[in-house]
């Protein structure tokens, strides 16, 4: 009897129009019976933990049906082919990740910003903040980024590269992990990327104007960086890749 009224009580929601959805959430989120997703870090992305849901081999499950966003696509010139290497094309190495904050200081989500219903996208832009370096130039290769989800509180990532990184390449990585994270969480939580939209910031002019198309990529290394992150970019409905001061940076990443 519980499953058959939790079934029937999605199909109401499902029969909701977005309007209707977003004032049953803000309704559900001040009663306090309204629990946001949780998030959760591995060794390459975020991952957000699915809704629970009882399942039936008998009962369909309803669908979910995705908000559409009219998109305007970013027109990127295009560049060479994808170098390639010894050991085939490039994947951005894997590091450790680190999740928490500068300081153990935490950025409290922004009450006017609810979290996303299940199956969608938030409605606002995702935020995210990258930053990368090596210790020497090649050296060890670090990064942060700092992932801003509507409704949540803000959550750092950061990322331990190889021995032979350059500050450039650290940057690129940085950037492409941080995109790979978003594109798994929507998909983990089965809402479609091509409806979000995302908020980059970085102090790398040389990654955002090389991305761009206004500075030429001539290094092999950082072209196949270029080229991935051009394509994961692409993935999405909307995207905004500005430069910020560095200070910013800092403020937030720790370094």
């Amino acid at each position: 009897m519980a499953t058959a009224a939790i079934l029937e009580i999605i199909d109401e929601i499902e029969a909701l129009t977005p309007e209707q959805r977003r004032q049953l959430q803000r309704r559900l989120y001040a009663s306090g019976l309204f629990v946001p997703e949780t998030l959760s870090a591995d060794q390459n992305r975020l991952t957000v933990a699915p809704a629970l849901r009882s399942k039936s081999p008998t009962t369909p499950q309803p669908r979910l049906r995705a908000v559409q966003v009219v998109a305007t696509p970013v027109a990127l010139p295009t560049l060479a082919p994808t170098v390639k290497t010894e050991s085939g094309d490039y994947r951005p190495p894997s590091g450790k990740i680190v999740v928490g904050a500068p300081n153990n200081q935490k950025a409290e989500p922004d009450p006017h910003l609810m979290p996303p219903l299940p199956g969608q996208a938030p409605e606002q832009p995702i935020g995210v903040i990258f930053d990368g370096g090596s210790r020497g130039n090649p050296g060890q290769g670090y990064g942060s980024y700092a992932l801003a989800w509507p409704g949540e509180e803000r959550q750092i990532v950061k990322l331990r590269f190889g021995n032979q990184h350059t500050n450039n390449e650290a940057e690129y990585d940085t950037l492409i992990a941080a995109l790979k994270a978003i594109h798994k969480r929507l998909h983990d939580a089965s809402a479609d990327p091509k409806t979000a939209r995302l908020d980059i910031r970085g102090d790398s002019l040389l990654v955002i104007n090389q991305v761009h198309g206004r500075w030429q990529c001539k290094e092999e290394r950082l072209q196949s960086r270029c080229q991935q992150a051009r394509s994961l970019l692409q993935q999405f409905g909307e995207w905004r890749l500005n430069h910020h001061d560095r200070s910013h940076s800092v403020a937030v990443l720790g370094h």
